[in-house]
């Protein structure tokens, strides 16, 4: 059974209700945003603005000279700004790296809530949907993409480490926990192995996207292809983590 919408995020950025497949308030709060509110100034809007194109900036000069090998200076420079302007952003370099995908985290804690109030798909479909839509979120996000691209480079910033304080790794584990109490997932099978498994799953089909771009169907390659691992939990004997 699939779930509704899964037709696929065609923008992530659009705000999508993943549920419901309509618009909602950027607010991440939850709480409804007046109208005067979502008028953002001219000023405020050249500041987003700005602010992101530091980000995408300082994301490609990252991933083709290395972490490392950057200074707040050549980011100024390349992004056409001065240097305070980057620190009026941004108190360091590793806090702008830090902040590179934080935006995503977001569109996460939307997607979060949605499964939460939803009372007609079991765990385990809602955990192939998410893992189907957070592939196709991790390719079209420019920003986070080329962050990816740039940890595989890199692996010594240890950007590619498990982080259980982000919510993408939150959700999965939330998944893992409520399948296992569906029973859908073999209670025995230690959460850090299937978690584990999932990453692993998720970053190589990015890499597959990587090679074969956008004609691969993502969407439903990501849930059948977490499907197929899922279901071989139950299949075969238990492997433990040594």
């Amino acid at each position: 059974m699939c779930m509704p919408g899964n037709e696929g995020l065609q923008n992530p950025d659009d705000r999508y209700n993943i549920l419901e497949r309509k618009p909602v308030s950027p607010d991440v709060s939850g709480r409804e945003v007046s109208g005067v509110e979502k008028k953002i100034s001219k000023r405020k809007q050249q500041a987003l603005a700005m602010r992101q194109h530091i980000k995408e900036t300082a994301v490609g000069l990252f991933e083709r000279y290395g972490f490392e090998n950057v200074s707040m200076e050549e980011i100024a420079a390349s992004a056409g700004c001065s240097i305070g302007n980057i620190y009026h952003y941004f108190k360091s370099k590793d806090e702008l790296q830090l902040q590179v995908t934080d935006h995503v985290d977001e569109i996460y804690a939307r997607m979060a809530r949605d499964y939460a109030e939803d009372t007609e798909h079991s765990a385990m479909e809602q955990l192939l949907d998410f893992a189907g839509k957070s592939l196709v979120i991790s390719a079209r996000e420019a920003v986070l993409y080329k962050s990816f691209v740039h940890a595989l480079s890199f692996p010594e910033t240890g950007d590619l480490r498990v982080k259980p304080e982000r919510v993408w790794f939150q959700m999965l584990t939330d998944f893992i926990s409520a399948c296992k109490a569906e029973e859908s997932i073999p209670a025995d099978y230690p959460d850090e192995q299937i978690l584990n498994s999932l990453v692993a799953l998720h970053r190589g089909m990015l890499m597959q996207y990587r090679i074969e771009g956008a004609s691969l169907p993502l969407e439903d390659w990501g849930r059948n292809m977490a499907r197929a691992y899922l279901a071989g939990l139950g299949a075969g004997e238990k492997n433990t983590i040594e």
